[in-house]
């Protein structure tokens, strides 16, 4: 198939995202705050032959991190699944990310394995902090056209 033979892509890529803090143990008691603007992040439609990589708009992911003293805390990110519309699927390694500023923040892909790390650092993070993240999705046409969704939860925590 030539390149001008090959049908229009009208789909939507979507990636929910979940905010959740994880609390430390009372004997600490540490206060973390997590949030994330905003919730949703959408891939546009592309030509894969123009445009091999997507780009969602920014997020912000606003943190704080109190009474933790030297303490190491870490952001996380897992993905809940692949990209899904009904019976088709994008593998979520097709989507990374890229964070600033760095450090704490680190670039990486999704996995719906194991959790990455999106940021780490010790002690706290008093003022709040933002920082901000661009999920980028590999662009192909063997994807089937559609709207693919997925939740990723963000998890703040100071073990």
């Amino acid at each position: 198939m030539t390149p001008l033979a090959r049908p229009r892509r009208l789909a939507v890529w979507t990636l929910g995202v979940l905010a959740a803090a994880a609390w430390a143990a009372p004997a600490h008691a540490q206060q973390l705050q997590l949030r994330i603007n905003p919730k949703r992040v959408t891939f546009n439609s592309a030509d894969p032959d123009t445009t091999p990589v997507v780009i969602a708009q920014p997020i912000v992911v606003n943190y704080r991190v109190r009474k933790n003293g030297n303490a190491p805390w870490r952001l996380s990110v897992l993905a809940e699944g692949d990209l899904v519309d009904g019976t088709s699927i994008i593998d979520i390694s097709n989507v990374s990310w890229t964070a600033t500023p760095a450090p704490p923040f680190q670039n990486g892909t999704l996995s719906k394995t194991v959790e990455q790390v999106l940021a780490s650092g010790n002690g706290n993070v008093d003022p709040a902090n933002d920082g901000s993240v661009v999920f980028q999705l590999a662009n192909s046409w063997n994807y089937t056209s559609g709207q693919y969704t997925q939740t990723v939860v963000f998890t703040l925590s100071a073990p």
